[in-house]
C-alpha cells in the first residue's frame, strides 16, 4: 500500500526545496523488535527520496529523528526496502514532536502515530489498506486452489466482491474525512480514474479551498483534468456509436455503399433498390467467411427468381486473392466491391461493425430487415420473407 502512494506522490511531482527554512520537527518513538537495526527519515526531494536524518534504534527499542519542516509536508520513515511508514509533518505541530512506535516484525501494520493527526489518519488507512491486500490474497489463492467444487469457487468469489464493496466504503469514508488534507493523496491511487472521477473531483476541491499554492492541490488537478478528458473522449465516441447504431438500426434506410468491382465498376447499393439484398462484409482471409459462404450461395440460387441477391463488400486488400475468393467459392452474383482497404475500409466506418462475417438484410425499400444473420438463422429469415 505505500508503495502505491509513493507512487502516487511521484506522479503528482511534488517538488521540495531540500535547503529550505523551517522549524524542526522530531519523531520518536519506539520500534519493538528493532534493536540495533537503523531507522531513516526520508524526504521527497524532486521525485526522489532522499534521506536526511536516521540513527541506530538502541537496545530499548527508542529512537529519535528530526528534521525542519515548511508547512504539510510528505515524509517516509524507513526500516529497511519494504517496511516504512508515509507520514505527514507540520510544522505547526504545537510541540513539535511526533510519537511513532511500531513492531519491526510487521512494521507496516503495526505502526501507529501521535502528535500529528493527518499522520495518524494515514496510518489507520494503512492498516485497512494491508487487512484488504492479505485478505483478497488468501481468497484469492483459495479460488485457484485445485479440486474445489463450482460452489466453492462461486462462494469464494462472492467473498471477494463483498470484501472489495467494504473496502471502497472504508475509502470512501478516509477521503470524506481528509479530502481537505494532502493526507487524502495516499487515497488516489485506489481511486479508478473514471468511475470514481466524482470522488477526485471532491478532492480537488478541498485542496484548492484549504492550500490552493501547494503542489499537492496542482497534482490532483492536472490528474483531473487528465481524467476528465478522457470521460469526455468516452461520451463522443459512445455518442458516434449510438448515432452509428440509429443510422443503421432495423427499420431504418440503409446507409449507402459505393465501392468498385474487380473490373473497375462503381456499383452502389441504391442501384439494387427493388430487391431483398443481403450486405455480405467478408474477406478471402477470414475463414468463418469461407466456411459461411456455401450457405450464402445456396441462399442466393434458392431465392434469386424471388427478388433476393447478395452484395458482397470485401474488407481485402489484395485483389488477386479477394478474386480467386470469388471464384473458389462460387459466388456467382455480380456484386462484388471493395476499396481494398481492409479495415480501414470506410464500410467499417458507416456500419460499424467489429467482426466479420458481418450481414445486413434489407428489404426492397431499402430498409434495414435484420442483422448478423448467419446459417440457419439467414435461411430461417429468408423462408418466413418468400414463404418456401
Amino acid at each position: 500500500m505505500i508503495k502505491k502512494a509513493l507512487s502516487i506522490l511521484f506522479t503528482l511531482t511534488l517538488l521540495t526545496t531540500f535547503f529550505a527554512q523551517g522549524k524542526e520537527v522530531s519523531i520518536s518513538g519506539v520500534i519493538e523488535n528493532g534493536a540495533g537495526e537503523v531507522i531513516k527519515l526520508n524526504k521527497f526531494v524532486n521525485n526522489q527520496q532522499v534521506t536526511i536524518d536516521s540513527c541506530e534504534i538502541n537496545k530499548k527499542g527508542k529512537y529519535k529523528l528530526s528534521t525542519t519542516v515548511q508547512e504539510k509536508e510528505f515524509f517516509s520513515v524507513m526500516l529497511a526496502a519494504d517496511a516504512y511508514a508515509l507520514v505527514i509533518l507540520d510544522s505547526a505541530t504545537t510541540d513539535k514532536k511526533v510519537l511513532l512506535n511500531g513492531d519491526a516484525k510487521n512494521f507496516v501494520n503495526s505502526y501507529t502515530v501521535k502528535g500529528n493527526k493527518d499522520a495518524a489518519n494515514i496510518a489507520e488507512f494503512t492498516k485497512d489498506v494491508y487487512r484488504f491486500q492479505e485478505t483478497k490474497k488468501a481468497l484469492n489463492k483459495k479460488l485457484y486452489t485445485k479440486g474445489i467444487s463450482i460452489d466453492e469457487r462461486s462462494a469464494i468469489q462472492t467473498s471477494m466482491d463483498s470484501l472489495s464493496q467494504n473496502f471502497l466504503t472504508i475509502r470512501d469514508q478516509y477521503i470524506e474525512e481528509n479530502f481537505k488534507s494532502p493526507a487524502v493523496i495516499v487515497a488516489v491511487g485506489y481511486l479508478r480514474p473514471i468511475d470514481d472521477v466524482d470522488q477526485l473531483r471532491k478532492i480537488e476541491a478541498g485542496l484548492k479551498e484549504t492550500m490552493p499554492e501547494s503542489e499537492y492541490y496542482i497534482g490532483v488537478k492536472t490528474q483531473l483534468a487528465q481524467v476528465e478528458t478522457q470521460i469526455k473522449i468516452q461520451e463522443e465516441q459512445l455518442k458516434k456509436q449510438q448515432e452509428m447504431e440509429a443510422r443503421t438500426a432495423v427499420g431504418a434506410v440503409a446507409p449507402e455503399l459505393n465501392f468498385k468491382s474487380p473490373t473497375g465498376e462503381v456499383i452502389t447499393l441504391e442501384s439494387l433498390r427493388g430487391n431483398y439484398v443481403l450486405i455480405d462484409f467478408w474477406a478471402s482471409w477470414c475463414k468463418p467467411c469461407r466456411m459461411e459462404n456455401p450457405n450464402v450461395v445456396k441462399m442466393y440460387n434458392k431465392y434469386k427468381e424471388d427478388g433476393f441477391t447478395v452484395y458482397s463488400v470485401s474488407l481485402d486488400k489484395n485483389k488477386s486473392s479477394w478474386e480467386n475468393a470469388i471464384v473458389q467459392d462460387g459466388l456467382i452474383w455480380p456484386n462484388h466491391v471493395s476499396d481494398l482497404k481492409q479495415w480501414q475500409t470506410e464500410a467499417t466506418k458507416i456500419y460499424g461493425f467489429s467482426g466479420i462475417p458481418y450481414t445486413v438484410l434489407i428489404g426492397p425499400e431499402g430498409k434495414i430487415i435484420a442483422k448478423k444473420l448467419r446459417g440457419q438463422a439467414l435461411e430461417n429469415k429468408l423462408e418466413e420473407i418468400f414463404g418456401h
